[in-house]
């Protein structure tokens, strides 16, 4: 009967692939980006994760509010239109939205975090000297 493990190279090959594609998935949500407009508007590329999501917006009276931040960096780009600053409400409905996604970018890098631990060991995701 054939062994049913498969061989050190097979397994380092696998261990390979796996960190090759959790690397990937790091990069790709290293920008976090929120847009939040009232009014008219169509999105492309949405539910594809490798192209950015377009967001066209009607003319006339639509209001925008947009940022992209590096959360590696610390860098963030902010596009606010101005209707769009003179509204509390609106403001807050943007910054309620960022907060949301900040807290589900932390449930996803924890989930990273712990696959990566279950393959490569505790290890590989704890910082020297602690």
């Amino acid at each position: 009967m054939p062994d049913p493990t498969p061989s050190n190279d097979a397994n380092q090959s696998l261990l390979q692939k796996a960190y090759d594609q959790l690397g990937k998935i790091i990069d790709d949500i290293v920008i976090l980006r929120v847009t939040t407009v009232v009014g008219t508007v169509s999105a492309a590329n949405v539910t594809d994760p490798m192209q950015p999501t377009t967001i066209t917006i009607e003319p006339g009276g639509q209001l925008v509010a947009h940022s992209a931040i590096n959360t590696a960096l610390g860098d963030a780009g902010l596009v606010f239109s101005k209707g769009f600053l003179d509204d509390a409400t609106l403001t807050k409905i943007h910054n309620d939205a960022l907060d949301q996604s900040r807290a589900i970018r932390k449930d996803s890098m924890d989930m990273l975090r712990s696959a990566i631990e279950s393959i490569l060991g505790r290890h590989a995701t704890t910082p020297p000297g602690t």
